[in-house]
């Protein structure tokens, strides 16, 4: 908690800083988009440097729940880790209620999910289907993290690429019915209805 608090006041630091630099340029000075990318790299620096600091907390938590995430998944993989362990340190249990019996903290409260088979072989095959799910689930989530993370400089980027973009109240666009006239040949002329845009700027 303390290191994200951390996180958050030096990238408050760095993009008021940065915000003060630029304005003590010309107001025709356009806004640092490299260095918004840059502050990208750490999660929710653009934002911050962008002025969209709602999207800060939402990245932040896209990025700690999935984190979060996969290390609930790297815990019950390790499990099942010392469920194969134990059996090949003691290869004299035949059966799953041996197995039980001697350690019922690593093969009942110490797996997310119970073993069904009765043989000793049959706890390890299940063990390895576990892992197998959960090592696919890992790497999924491990992509997800990416995605965010490269999904926050994205928008960081875009949104520095916007900042100087004119949005103010005074563009205005206002339709017109128009009739334009064509020459059909033989000096006859076909007036035909036409809708014509107009953008006004300040």
């Amino acid at each position: 908690m303390r290191c994200v608090l951390s996180v958050m006041v030096v990238l408050a630091c760095l993009s008021v800083k940065a915000q003060h630099s630029d304005s003590t340029h010309t107001t025709d000075e356009l806004h640092n988009i490299k260095l918004a990318t840059t502050l990208s790299l750490i999660p929710g620096g653009g934002q911050i440097y962008n002025g969209k600091y709602w999207k800060a907390p939402v990245f932040w938590a896209g990025i700690g729940g999935t984190a979060y995430y996969y290390g609930q998944l790297n815990a019950q993989f390790k499990s099942y880790e010392s469920v194969l362990q134990f059996i090949i340190d003691h290869p004299s249990y035949t059966t799953r209620a041996e197995l039980e019996s001697a350690a019922p903290e690593i093969f009942i409260t110490g797996v997310p999910s119970p073993f069904y088979q009765t043989s000793v072989n049959g706890v390890a095959q299940e063990a390895m289907g576990y892992m197998e799910q959960l090592r696919t689930q890992r790497e999924y989530t491990l992509f997800g993290i990416l995605g965010i993370y490269l999904l926050g400089i994205l928008d960081a980027n875009i949104d520095a690429h916007l900042h100087d973009f004119d949005v103010s109240d005074d563009l205005s666009i206002s339709p017109q019915f128009t009739q334009k006239q064509y020459f059909a040949g033989n000096e006859s002329t076909i007036q035909a209805p036409g809708l014509s845009l107009t953008l006004s700027l300040p």
